[in-house]
């Protein structure tokens, strides 16, 4: 049905071509891409229909997630000075992050839980 509207509307625009005094083979070539156009558009539906999809998740699901388990393992080793001596200004100083510019665990903590 939608490929017998799109031929109508070419061999309309063919006539109103015709119409306005152009010879009728020039009618029928200028009015031959619009009809392509019309018949392509017609049998492509899939092309032009909107896609639903759900919202993505928030950006910050994940980070909240990682600052969340970094505050418990902070907690931790506020704990435990050991635990923080040697796993966290271990790996930060493999960073190249010297420890003393990090706060003490107990503060670092409490700051990570009101990013949450």
């Amino acid at each position: 049905m939608k490929t017998a509207l799109a031929l109508v509307a070419g061999v309309v625009i063919g006539v109103v071509i015709w119409l306005l005094g152009v010879p009728v083979p020039w009618a029928v070539a200028l009015a031959v891409p619009p009809t392509a156009f019309c018949v392509l558009v017609s049998r492509l539906p899939r092309a032009t229909d909107v896609l639903w999809t759900a919202d993505p998740p928030p950006p910050a699901s994940i980070s909240t997630a990682h600052a969340s388990t970094l505050a418990s393992r902070l907690e931790e080793a506020a704990q435990d000075s050991r635990r923080y001596e040697d796993r966290f200004r271990a790996r930060l100083s493999r960073l190249g992050i010297e420890s003393g510019e990090m706060p003490d665990p107990k503060t670092l903590a409490e700051k990570l839980r009101r990013v949450e």
